[in-house]
C-alpha cells in the first residue's frame, strides 16, 4: 500500500497537476483572505472560510480527474487489476496520496490565522473547527470524484462531471430555501455538502456532521472498489 501511495503521490506531481492546485490553492485562499479579512479589517477566520469552503469544492476535481481516468486511457489500470493487491489497496493509496496533496497547500495557510491572533484577534477552536471542517469536506470531494474519474478515460468528462455534481451540490442549499414542502427541504438540505461544515466554523464539534462526511466518503471509496471489482471479472 505504502508503494502504491508513492507512486500516486509522484504521479500527481510528475504531471504537474501537484503543482498547478497547490498554486490555484494558495492564488485563490490568498485572494480571499486578502478580501474577507485584511481589506474588511476583520479578524474574524469565519469570514475567510465561508467562502474558501466552496473555492475549495470548486477546485478539487483538478485533483480528481485524472486519477483513474488517465490510467484507462494509458491501458495501465490492467496492471492495477492484475497486480498482486486488493482493489481495496488501489482505491484508498490513490484516495490517501490525492488528499495530502489537498493538505499540503493548506497547511501554508495557517499563516492566516497566525496572523490575525498577531494583531489580537485570536480564536483557537474556531480556527480548529474551520480547518477541520474543511479537511472532511475536501476527503468526501475527493472520493466523489475519484469514483467519476473511474467512470470515463478522458480526464475532460471525469473533471465535467465532478463540477456538474458538485455544483448540484453547492446549489442544493440555495434550492432548499425556495422550497416549502418540508421533505423537499429536508432531502436538498442534507444534499447540500458544505453546509454540513457550518457547525465547525464555530469552533462546534458535531459528531451527526462528521459522520456524514465520513459516510459520505466511505460510500464512494466502495463504490469505487466496487466498480474495479467488476471491471477485473469482465
Amino acid at each position: 500500500m505504502k508503494g502504491l501511495f508513492r507512486k500516486e503521490w509522484t504521479h500527481l506531481f510528475r504531471t504537474m497537476t501537484g503543482y498547478v492546485f497547490a498554486a490555484m490553492y494558495l492564488a485563490l485562499s490568498g485572494a480571499v483572505f486578502t478580501l474577507s479579512n485584511l481589506l474588511s479589517q476583520s479578524g474574524d477566520i469565519k469570514s475567510y472560510f465561508s467562502v474558501f469552503t466552496t473555492v475549495s469544492v470548486l477546485i478539487c476535481p483538478i485533483l480528481t480527474m485524472g486519477s483513474f481516468s488517465e490510467e484507462r486511457k494509458q491501458k495501465t489500470d490492467e496492471l492495477l487489476l492484475t497486480a498482486p493487491v486488493s482493489l481495496t489497496s488501489v482505491v484508498i493509496s490513490k484516495f490517501l496520496a490525492t488528499l495530502s496533496v489537498f493538505l499540503l497547500p493548506m497547511l501554508v495557510t495557517l499563516a492566516y490565522p497566525a496572523l490575525l491572533a498577531a494583531y489580537g484577534a485570536s480564536a483557537p477552536m474556531a480556527t480548529l473547527g474551520n480547518y477541520l471542517g474543511l479537511t472532511l469536506l475536501a476527503a468526501a470531494c475527493i472520493a466523489i470524484g475519484q469514483f467519476l474519474s473511474m467512470l470515463t478515460d478522458s480526464q475532460f468528462v471525469a473533471a465535467m462531471m465532478t463540477y456538474s455534481v458538485f455544483a448540484l451540490l453547492l446549489l442544493a442549499g440555495a434550492g432548499a430555501t425556495m422550497l416549502s414542502e418540508p421533505a423537499a427541504q429536508k432531502a436538498l438540505s442534507f444534499l447540500a455538502i458544505a453546509t454540513h461544515c457550518e457547525g465547525f466554523s464555530y469552533g462546534v464539534f458535531d459528531w451527526t456532521q462528521a459522520v456524514y462526511f465520513i459516510s459520505v466518503t466511505a460510500l464512494f471509496l466502495f463504490l469505487g472498489v466496487t466498480v474495479l471489482e467488476r471491471r477485473r471479472l469482465a
